[in-house]
């Protein structure tokens, strides 16, 4: 399975609890690239976190985001360092 597809799957389901916990019980994220870069040699990770809980959890990004992305990259990756892009999704 890609690494992609796989972070993905490990964040609808293992994290998935840890996700509504931190942002809200709608919250999720979107893994929407993840590509390696050889002059850097590690992984860029774009993902895409959509709140639920605005005012409670605002507080908490991007830091528990990328908190939790590492936790997740420590079961799929191969051992090399990420840098992880994301963004925020709030709705109207």
């Amino acid at each position: 399975m890609k690494k992609k597809k796989f972070l993905q799957r490990l964040l609808d389901t293992k994290f998935k609890s840890k996700i509504k916990d931190t942002f809200g019980e709608k919250s999720y994220v979107k893994v929407s690239n993840l590509s390696y870069v050889r002059s850097k040699d590690s992984h860029i990770i774009n993902v895409t976190l959509y709140l639920d809980d605005v005012e409670n959890s605002i507080d908490l990004y991007p830091d528990g985001l990328e908190l939790i992305i590492k936790q997740g990259w420590d079961v799929v990756g191969d051992k090399k360092p990420i840098i992880i892009q994301s963004s925020l999704d709030v709705p109207q």
